[in-house]
């Protein structure tokens, strides 16, 4: 793909945009998808689905999270000679750890179609989605500032994936097939990228130029404080499945899902304020501490306003989209959209504690804090299945963001 060689620094806002752009068209378009499916898979179809999503989401976000960190920060100061020769050795990095997803997959699959044979084949079609990301190279060009190709991931996978499921599922008998889409998409998304990858930096390297190192030790901590994060997130989903049964989930997913895309257009910001108060902090700590209060308060604002919005329109949003068979999952919703109020300023007082290096004192307190949030959701849905779910998800956020706030200060 032709394009301007990519410039040092920090992204310019025009570019940012054109992500931004991507990014937002895509969350749309997943949103459709959500809602398409909740309605073809019915309640209980819908809850074998976005379980078997959620397993296989959490152990590929847990697993290379902390590496593609690493891989946008150590792409910015590529030239072209070396860049081709750098994305070969985070290939064979992402190889290993798609050996170790596909496997721990394949555990999951094993152990839960014992139970639910539905579950257990579904959770290997997604499985299957790993391959190739062995080649994915998204945070890549993130480093290398070349933002056309990722907005076209972002928007392409998407058109593609809601294709298939507009062709494929009509009914609950069509769950391995829509399965079988997400897979579909990923690995033609991934495709795209690489060959953007090899038409322009292939003919460029230079076969002296040695790759740059990469040290994975900073990756392990960031990693482990990720997969905690992420198992408070969803372990609503994977508790009420296994304590419940397929409905509940299917109930439980559909207000999730709602609520987690609001919960990312309050959010599309969040990602670039990691940079911001890492430069500001090198030049004035106090700088740094008030751009961070101020997003802060401004994210907290945006959090409830989107909660309250979402809180008094359950009913109708419900009403609007759902088929009758979910009509109780407003009140699922009602008690859980106040989580959306916290997400925002959490994901702030992550990036700030990050900047302050303060990640290694964060662990125990946070596994910590995770423990006691799923302790709680258990318990809340032992008692009221779907609706404690989501109650216990938002006493578990106000525990979880009590720690970041408090390492943040």
């Amino acid at each position: 793909m032709p394009g301007p060689e990519p410039k040092g620094g920090i992204l310019p806002l025009k570019e940012l945009a054109f992500i931004w752009g991507g990014n937002i068209l895509s969350k749309v378009m997943m949103f459709v998808a959500t809602i398409y499916l909740a309605n073809a898979l019915e309640v209980e179809g819908f809850g074998v689905f976005s379980t078997a999503f959620a397993i296989v989401n959490y152990i590929s976000l847990a697993l290379f999270t902390g590496l593609d960190t690493l891989v946008t920060r150590e792409s910015a100061a590529l030239i072209p000679g070396n860049t081709w020769a750098f994305s070969k050795k985070v290939f064979s990095y992402r190889r290993r750890l798609v050996n170790l997803a596909v496997i721990a997959t394949a555990a999951c699959a094993f152990f839960m179609g014992k139970g639910n044979r539905e579950m257990g084949f579904t959770l290997l079609l997604f499985g299957l989605s790993f391959l190739p990301q062995q080649i994915y190279a998204v945070n890549l060009f993130y480093g290398l500032e070349w933002p056309g190709p990722v907005a076209v991931y972002f928007i392409g996978g998407r058109v593609v994936y809601l294709a298939l499921l507009f062709l494929t599922v009509r009914n609950p008998q069509g769950l391995y097939f829509a399965a079988g889409a997400f897979t579909l998409a990923v690995a033609l998304e991934n495709l795209f990228l690489f060959f953007c990858l090899f038409g322009r930096y292939n003919k460029r390297s230079d076969p002296d130029a040695a790759a740059p190192a990469l040290d994975l030790k900073p990756v392990l901590l960031l990693t482990i404080l990720t997969a905690l994060l992420l198992l408070h997130e969803n372990a609503p989903q994977f508790l009420t499945f296994f304590l419940k049964g397929d409905e509940e989930a299917g109930l439980y997913a559909s207000s999730f899902r709602l609520i987690y895309t609001a919960v990312t257009f309050a959010n599309l910001g969040g990602f670039v304020f990691l940079a911001r108060f890492s430069k500001q902090r090198k030049e004035n700590e106090g700088k740094a501490r008030g751009s961070y209060k101020k997003a802060s308060v401004f994210a907290l604002l945006l959090g409830i306003l989107f909660a309250l919005a979402g809180y008094f329109s359950a009913d109708f949003i419900y009403e609007m989209l759902f088929k009758a068979s979910y009509r109780e999952g407003a009140a699922i919703m009602r008690a859980g959209i106040f989580q959306m109020a916290l997400v925002p300023s959490r994901v702030l007082a992550w990036q700030y504690v990050l900047v302050k290096e303060k990640a290694s004192r964060l662990l125990l307190p946070l596994f910590l804090g995770v423990a006691a949030s799923i302790a709680i959701t258990s318990c809340f849905i032992l008692s009221k299945g779907a609706l404690g779910a989501a109650r216990g998800l938002v006493c578990g956020e106000f525990i979880v963001c009590a720690i970041l706030f408090f390492k943040a200060r």
